[in-house]
């Protein structure tokens, strides 16, 4: 936790910061080990945790010098340590602008007139972008443990059980095996069900909630998820529940068909596997995630998947084919046609295509370390389609 906080120092220069005020939940267990909420105040050379609830616990769990750990329940106090250490008059804060409330950004231009917040996010979550060792190995961890879900849908899947009932069985699977019952999205009013479900006709149905397929939840409350619907025989069935161990996310997507597949199905899902093998050599580094996109999206169209490739059920067409994930399920970078950013060793992507046509829709989603020189599928469920006798 030292070390990442004095990566995070050598980058502040650079970016124009005089500190930096981390606020964010996911950000405050990166670089401390505790989820308490707490205030993360970072300077060169300097650093203070300031636990605002929880401190018995926070300094349990927390892996830095327990003399940089001190409870501050009031917000004015942490503004006085940063003015006794002589920042200038009109000091430049980095902060989390992506996902400060706007409540709290008010409070804090009133109290501190002449300092300027700027946003720290995009530094904070390029760090957080290649993972050490450690994480991988969480991250192997929670491939396991979404394989565990898998393994039941795999037994429970039949004609005449409910979308809900699949899913209960599937989220019961994870937890048991150590999920911890929840995911985090990186931005505000974020809501969804505990991950993405639909079969036959509501493979079709899409919500604004998420960028891909959704199935459509139980009302307009939460519309996105398993419904109540029964599933038959003849039905895809696609299953996208993440899991979350040891503060790591894992998201993995399978499809399924209850009874034989056709010719035609079974045509697209060798082109989707195709697709995901290559994918699996075009991400590496000394290319861009743009070239990779690219490289992709032309093995599809050589394999005449191209119509029908990341196609969307409204004609649209889903621009990404993958993102990061760690701390957060949807992380930077997005493998998209824009992003001419490099690949880099040690980015865990989830891996995300799919192919819609007509009545057919087809996805998988699968983790992968982009390597030093090879990239690696951490998933550890088989890439295939599922018939279901």
């Amino acid at each position: 936790m030292r070390q990442r906080i004095e990566r995070l120092q050598a980058a502040m220069a650079g970016n124009g910061f005089d500190a930096l005020l981390l606020i964010q939940s996911r950000d405050i267990l990166y670089y401390t080990g505790t989820a308490q909420p707490s205030w993360l105040v970072v300077l060169p050379g300097i650093y203070r945790l300031f636990v605002r609830r929880g401190f018995d616990r926070a300094l349990s769990e927390c892996r830095l010098d327990p003399s940089c750990v001190e409870p501050q329940r009031k917000q004015n106090e942490v503004f006085s340590f940063l003015r006794n250490l002589g920042l200038p008059r009109r000091a430049v804060i980095g902060t989390e602008l992506d996902v400060l409330p706007a409540g709290l950004w008010n409070g804090w231009k009133a109290e501190t007139p002449d300092w300027e917040y700027r946003d720290a996010s995009p530094l904070v979550l390029r760090q957080r972008q290649i993972k050490d060792p450690d994480e991988i190995a969480s991250i192997r961890k929670a491939c396991r443990i979404e394989d565990e879900g898998h393994r039941r849908a795999l037994g429970v899947l039949a004609e005449g059980v409910s979308e809900l009932d699949v899913a209960a069985a599937v989220e019961d699977a994870h937890r048991r095996a150590g999920h911890e019952g929840i995911f985090f999205m990186r931005q505000p009013d974020f809501f969804m069900s505990r991950g993405l479900f639909a079969s036959g006709p509501n493979l079709l149905r899409i919500s604004g909630v998420a960028s891909s397929l959704t199935g459509i939840g139980q009302g307009p409350s939460v519309p996105a998820g398993p419904s109540g619907r029964v599933i038959r025989r003849g039905d895809l069935v696609l299953i996208d529940i993440p899991v979350l161990h040891d503060g790591y996310h894992v998201d993995q997507a399978r499809t399924y068909r209850i009874g034989a597949a056709t010719y035609r199905i079974r045509e697209m899902q060798r082109a989707l596997e195709e697709l995901f093998d290559y994918a699996c050599t075009a991400l590496r580094p000394e290319r861009t995630w743009s070239d990779a996109f690219r490289r992709v999206s032309a093995l599809a169209d050589r394999l005449g998947a191209d119509p029908c490739f990341q196609r969307m059920p409204d004609g649209s067409t889903l621009p990404y084919i993958g993102h990061g994930v760690g701390f957060e399920l949807n992380e930077p970078p997005m493998i998209t046609a824009r992003n001419s950013e490099p690949v880099l060793p040690g980015t865990v992507i989830a891996l995300e295509m799919h192919l819609l046509e007509g009545d057919v829709v087809l996805k998988m989603e699968d983790m992968l370390l982009i390597g030093e020189v090879a990239s690696e599928f951490l998933s550890v469920t088989p890439r295939r389609l599922f018939e279901i006798p």
